[in-house]
């Protein structure tokens, strides 16, 4: 605080002598050359009051409770579009086919690197022969990737 009334007191000292010198000097190119030289120390003491302030910074701990959500959010929201590209991947796969499925679940895993890989694959069909021909399909396609095929006759 005594920093700051030191550093208004400067400026009021520069302000007052600045316009008794601009009194007292003639109207010529040195009241020019005073008025620069007095707005350069104004500008230095200002600077130098903001550069020498404590500033107590405090961060809010809810920001950094924000951070993680935020963080944990856009995990969730990458890892939800990876499953529902394997799942169109999957989709895509079986339409080649001439086989549609009712439904389909992709689990995935999402490694350190980045790396995405499918650990398991749930299909349900309406028919047994889609059934057979999906598994078949997919075996080839998926390979090391266990699949779950049930039939759903409803």
């Amino acid at each position: 605080m005594t920093g700051t009334l030191q550093a208004a007191g400067t400026v009021c000292g520069v302000l007052i002598a600045s316009e008794l010198l601009s009194k007292l000097c003639p109207r010529d190119k040195m009241l020019g050359f005073v008025r620069g030289l007095v707005a350069l120390m104004l500008i230095a003491s200002l600077c130098t009051s903001i550069i020498s302030a404590d500033w107590d910074w405090q961060l809010d701990t809810d920001e950094i409770g924000n951070n993680e959500a935020l963080n944990e959010y856009m995990e969730d929201q990458y890892t939800k579009a990876a499953r529902e590209d394997m799942e169109e991947y999957i989709r895509g796969l079986l339409g080649a086919a001439g086989i549609e499925a009712k439904k389909i679940r992709a689990d995935i895993h999402i490694t350190e690197d980045g790396s995405i890989s499918c650990t398991k694959a749930s299909l349900t069909f309406a028919f047994e022969s889609e059934a057979r021909r999906a598994r078949a399909v997919l075996s080839g396609a998926l390979k090391g990737v266990p699949l779950e095929v049930t039939v759903d006759g409803a």
